[in-house]
């Protein structure tokens, strides 16, 4: 037993069992009459105190009375209990001291707190000063039972609630004693203030619910657990508490429905989805739309009101059906039984007008191909949508994996996103390069933002078959563009031949080594073609030589079915710099030719344009694609010649056309100024078509550039005068048009004659504008003053030559170095360049006047050529020639018929005048309303058989309002077609 003391504080309950007890100073026997010493005596009450059953760790009190019945005071100096330790606490009911006088009393109190089960005797014991009895001794008695509260469960889970309402759950409290459990709870953790709970008493073999009550304010999980003591003066039972609160409990998903462009026409469903991603039941009652805009509907009030469970997902079909261009906004609300968030909204957003794709084809068999191959299907894409509908964006673009190995279907490159406004479109290759025999298949997936077609499949099949190797022919084995003036650029081709005896695949012709960009493939790359035996094909390499020159090496490339030599090089030679000779023309293209009736001769000039002499060593054809299909008619002879400054020649080629197909040789002269041959390119096509189609622009004849090319010679003593003074009604024509007028004078003189000609050429402006000498201005525009007085001025030429050389003169004037460069280098006058007349964008009309046919060195053919080339393809009409020149309707002071100046003028739409007529005005007159107006005779460039000529204007069929002149080979309009028209001239070829 030990000795206890300590505070406590209880209360006590059950049935007290007191004991009597009697305390009395023990005198001892002693006679009455005898005197006696006077003492304190002090009881207690009551003398004993059974605490009956009390749980473990709860606790129950009872109190003492201290009283003195003696006749002195007595000094209570200390209590304790003996017995359990830590289980009875004793102590005075208020501060001390404790002196009791006689008669009076003081209180204390006794509490049992048992700490384990079974009975727990013990003693009070109290001290005094007493005498006879210092020491009173209480018996106590009672007995500890295990009474405490079960808990459970140990986890509550609030789930997820929307914050701003309420939930809650309750720990289960059990009490299997007969005793009654006072269990109390506490919050702890950052979140407590979120939640509440009570303090509850559970009795005797009773179960009771402790509520906990979760009120979230703030959204988020909560960091929280419950503390619960399932008895008094119990330790803490932990229950783990799991909540979170949540902005919304009903969200929409998506938040936002972009229904994205829809054709006018056309209505597109999109599902708005509601999820509750509570872990309650929530209500909704409603769907309605704000009706901001009448595009959007629904149908689904009769689904409302709902209970949307945990976690349920449900949606409703929207509906977008533009009843305008442009956006549409508005938005649907579901109503919801919510404090904080009475309606989810779900924005609404279309766009009246939508891209819309266009894919043809969608399938495609490439059917049975060479292993080895590479054979094309070009797929186009379109946004064929409304003008106002939008953009139509590819995303992406592949081919699906291909299970049974690699891949054997490809694209071009296509850059994604690829975007093509409403009308464009996009072609798309799509090759078969089949790797192993058998059946192979490919689906392409293409993404894309337009209506109803967000991925559309393109599926692809093809069968590859094993054939021999290869056996090509390459011709020629290398590609040798001698010398190319810098600045300026040639066309070379090579031709790849099937020797073998069955079919020859070849992929992938393209240029491998550019030589720093310089050649160029001008046909573009070539994908792949099969060759039948005994077939071939060419293709054309250009060269466009730099500014700062120099020499230059490439290579092409061509792949072919043979394993042992699946790879084939073609070199690429090619040198620039100045040259002396100027080829006239730079190179020579023969047209379409058959093999009964191959194209005329065509001729080749060259012109010394140094001012030193130079040596012609040699001209000849190089190796080209076929050797046998060009021919050299006529050469300068003797050869080598050395070449004075100014001197020409020109050299006449043949082109056979018994070879189908495209065929390029290059024509090469040897020159001492060059360490390489100087190249012309000769271009020609074998075919048996016999179809031909002409193409024109009709221009609005707002900008043209006029040159006349007046005859010098001493016969013209009549003619000039005559021609000066009508040269007035000439520019009051243009001026009239409001034409964008650039104009200027020649003469049909070459060589340098006599001193008794004007403008100091001595009659010998060989193609340089008049006056040389610079005397007055020699090149005259709608803007200079007195413009008709200073273009008489002009003409005024003399008559001195000797020899009329018009059409040389026109191809010198319009020829390096005269035509770019403000000073000829080869004579000795300064300035006498004939730069800042010709312009690309202008037409240009060429006026001749004599007395005499031309007498130039080469054909018609050759010099129309050289003038239409100034105008660029499609559109020989910019250039047209008139003249003023014998006719058939002779006169004294004429001489001969100009039947050079006719077919000049008859093959480019222009026409003759009779240089007889007395006044020329009325002749210039009708020359400059024809050249200042939209032309209404378009020149065929071959003879058609008759009838089978056929018009089409912008490409629809035209049958009336033209007709075909046999006379001049030309269809005439009437009225001609408007400015910036298309022409397109159809007809069979005639053999001429």
């Amino acid at each position: 037993m030990g000795r206890v003391q300590g505070v406590g504080v209880g209360t006590m309950s059950g049935r007290w069992g007191l004991w009597a007890l009697v305390v009395g100073l023990l005198a001892g026997c002693a006679d009455r009459e005898r005197a006696s010493m006077a003492d304190g005596r002090l009881t207690a009450t009551p003398g004993g105190i059974d605490f009956e059953r009390v749980a473990v760790f709860d606790g129950r009190e009872a109190a003492v009375t201290l009283r003195n019945v003696g006749r002195s005071r007595i000094e209570v100096s200390d209590v304790w209990v003996e017995g359990p330790e830590g289980q009875y606490v004793a102590s005075f009911a208020h501060e001390g001291p404790h002196s009791l006088q006689p008669g009076s009393e003081c209180g204390m109190k006794v509490r049992f707190a048992p700490l384990e089960p079974g009975t727990l005797p013990a003693t009070l014991v109290i001290r005094s000063d007493a005498k006879r009895e210092p020491i009173l001794r209480i018996p106590l008695r009672g007995a500890g039972v295990d009474a405490w509260a079960r808990v459970s469960p140990r986890k509550l889970d609030f789930g997820r609630i929307e914050a701003e309402s309420s939930k809650t759950l309750t720990v289960t409290l059990e009490n299997p004693t007969d005793l009654p459990v006072e269990v109390s709870a506490r919050l702890v953790g950052q979140d407590k203030d979120e939640f509440t709970t009570a303090t509850v008493t559970v009795g005797a073999n009773e179960r009771r619910e402790l509520p906990l009550t979760f009120n979230p304010v703030k959204v988020g999980r909560k960091s929280v657990a419950l503390a619960v003591a399932p008895c008094r003066g119990c330790a803490d039972v932990p229950v783990q508490v799991v909540a979170e609160a949540l902005d919304r409990a009903v969200v929409a998903e998506p938040p936002e429905l972009d229904f994205g462009g829809v054709p006018i026409d056309k209505d597109k469903r999109l599902m708005a989805r509601i999820h509750n991603i509570s872990t309650e039941p929530m209500t909704v009652s409603q769907l309605e739309l704000a009706g901001t805009d009448a595009s959007f509907s629904h149908a689904a009030a009769a689904d409302f009101p709902l209970v949307l469970q945990p976690g349920e997902v449900r949606e409703w079909e929207l509906r977008y059906s533009p009843g305008h261009m442009g956006p549409a906004e508005d938005t649907a609300r579901f109503h919801v039984v919510s404090k904080r968030n009475p309606v989810t909204p779900v924005s609404l957003m279309g766009h009246g007008g939508a891209a819309e794709l266009c894919v043809s084809p969608v399938a495609h068999d490439f059917g049975a191909q060479p292993l080895g191959s590479k054979t094309t299907v070009v797929v186009n894409i379109k946004n064929c949508g409304s003008e106002n509908g939008g953009p139509l964006k590819l995303t992406s673009l592949e081919f699906q994996p291909d299970p049974s190995g690699p891949g054997q279907f490809t694209t071009s490159p296509l850059a994604t996103p690829y975007t093509l406004a409403p009308g464009q479109e996009v072609n798309l290759k799509v090759f078969y390069e089949p790797t192993r025999e058998g059946d192979a298949t490919g689906a392409l997936m293409l993404t894309t933002n337009a209506f109803n077609a967000g991925t559309v499949q393109l599926d692809f099949h093809g069968t590859a078959e094993r054939h021999a190797p290869c056996d090509l022919a390459i011709t020629p084995l290398a590609v040798n563009f001698g010398t190319v003036p810098p600045n300026r650029g040639s066309v070379l081709g090579v031709k790849v031949e099937n020797r073998g005896y069955d079919l020859c695949a070849v992929k992938n012709i393209r240029l491998r080594d550019d030589g720093g960009g310089v050649f160029r493939m001008p046909g573009r790359e070539l994908d792949g073609l099969i060759i039948h035996p005994g077939n071939w094909f060419s293709f054309q390499v250009a060269f466009n030589a730099p500014a700062s020159g120099g020499s230059f090496l490439g290579s092409v490339q061509l792949e072919q079915a043979d394993p042992a030599n699946p790879l084939v090089l073609v070199p690429l030679q090619a040198h620039s710099q100045s040259a002396c000779l100027v080829p006239t023309p730079r190179f020579v293209d023969f047209g379409i030719g058959r093999r009964d009736c191959p194209p005329a001769p065509r001729q080749v000039n060259y012109i010394n344009a140094c001012a030193s002499p130079i040596t012609v060593s040699g001209v000849r054809l190089g190796a080209g694609t076929t050797d046998s299909e060009f021919h050299i008619r006529s050469v300068p002879a003797p050869l080598p010649r050395l070449l004075q400054p100014g001197e020409a020649f020109t050299t006449e080629v043949e082109y056979y056309a018994q070879v189908t197909g495209m065929n390029l040789s290059p024509l090469f002269v040897d020159s001492s100024d060059l360490p390489e041959p100087l190249l012309v390119s000769l271009v020609g096509e074998s075919s048996e078509r016999v179809d031909k189609t002409d193409t024109f622009v009709q221009q609005d004849g707002a900008k043209v550039d006029v040159l006349f090319v007046v005859d010098n010679t001493a016969s013209m003593v009549e003619e000039q005068p005559r021609f000066i003074n009508a040269l007035p009604a000439f520019v009051s024509t243009a001026l009239d048009k409001k034409v964008d007028l650039h104009v200027a004078v020649t003469t049909t003189g070459i060589k340098a004659e006599s001193n008794s000609c004007p403008g100091g050429a001595q009659g010998g402006e060989s193609g340089r504008f008049f006056p040389v000498d610079n005397s007055r201005q020699r090149i005259l525009t709608h803007q200079t003053p007195d413009l008709a007085n200073k273009l008489q001025g002009n003409a005024q030429v003399g008559q001195c030559a000797s020899v009329e050389q018009g059409f040389e003169a026109v191809r010198r004037a319009l020829s390096d170095p005269l035509v770019s460069g403000a000073d000829d280098p080869r004579t000795p006058a300064p300035n006498d360049g004939n730069a800042g007349f010709l312009r690309d964008e202008a037409a240009l009309v060429v006026v001749f006047v004599g007395d005499e046919d031309d007498h130039s060195p080469d054909s018609v053919d050759t010099y129309v050529r050289f003038l239409q080339n100034k105008k660029g393809e499609f559109q020989p009409q910019r250039m047209t020639i008139y003249a003023i020149a014998p006719t058939e309707a002779a006169c004294a002071t004429a001489g001969g018929v100009g039947t050079r100046y006719a077919e000049a003028a008859t093959r480019t739409g222009g026409e003759v005048v009779s240089v007889c007529a007395a006044d020329y005005a009325p002749l210039l007159r009708n020359v400059a309303n024809k050249a200042f107006s939209p032309q209404d005779r378009f020149p065929l460039s071959e003879l058609p058989d008759p009838g089978s000529v056929s018009v089409r204007v912008n490409g629809s069929p035209v049958t009336t309002g033209w007709s075909y002149d046999g006379t001049t080979n030309s269809v005439l309009f009437s009225p001609g077609p408007a400015p910036g028209a298309r022409v397109e001239i159809a007809y069979r070829r005639a053999c001429q």
